[in-house]
């Protein structure tokens, strides 16, 4: 899943957004993400396009600070951390720029690095393994627990016991107390 996706999640029961998103593996190899890392902030002609997507995402809304700010990295991957850390910084930068009136080809010129590193963690990472924790009626949704890097975001009558609780027990010391808990539908006092 790339962490792109957190902007537009929401719970498919209550329809809460955002979500709160743990990350406990990382799609991407250890080298890949370094690789990643180091380039972030420099930014690419091959990425312009996309670059001027994002720059219109920011404007119209669809990226914003909240679901971005709410990640947890528990991967332990120095490269992806300081992804993270690149991309928030890029982020308090950017979002003002539309309230102060800038045109969207103007903030390209400006941010480039401050596009090119959200856009790096956003875009070029993929979570192969996580979860997904609704805040408002304290669903869980896996990431990556049938099929790798896949958010699973079903109803409760679709879902198997079973395998959500071998998924659980897999991450327990990563997933919050809570969810363990008293997660829905399913938690270890169940």
């Amino acid at each position: 899943m790339k962490p792109w996706l957190l902007n537009i999640l929401a719970c498919p029961i209550c329809k809460h957004y955002p979500l709160d998103p743990y990350f406990f593996k990382w799609e991407n190899s250890d080298e890949d993400l370094q690789i990643i890392a180091s380039q972030s902030g420099v930014p690419s002609n091959l990425f312009l396009k996309s670059y001027r997507h994002m720059v219109n995402q920011i404007f119209d809304g669809t990226i914003t600070q909240e679901p971005i700010h709410r990640i947890k990295d528990l991967t332990g991957n120095p490269h992806s951390q300081a992804l993270f850390e690149d991309a928030l910084e890029a982020l308090g930068k950017l979002l003002p720029t539309k309230e102060h009136g800038e045109l969207k080809e103007q903030v390209l010129q400006r941010f480039q690095p401050e596009v090119d590193a959200l856009y790096r963690f956003l875009n070029l990472i993929d979570v192969e393994e996580g979860l997904l924790v609704c805040s408002n009626c304290f669903r869980w949704y896996p990431i990556g627990s049938q099929v790798p890097a896949i958010p699973e975001m079903l109803p409760d009558n679709l879902r198997e016991k079973e395998k959500d609780l071998t998924y659980m027990k897999k991450w327990e010391a990563k997933i919050p107390k809570e969810v363990v808990t008293k997660g829905k539908p399913f938690n270890t006092q169940t």
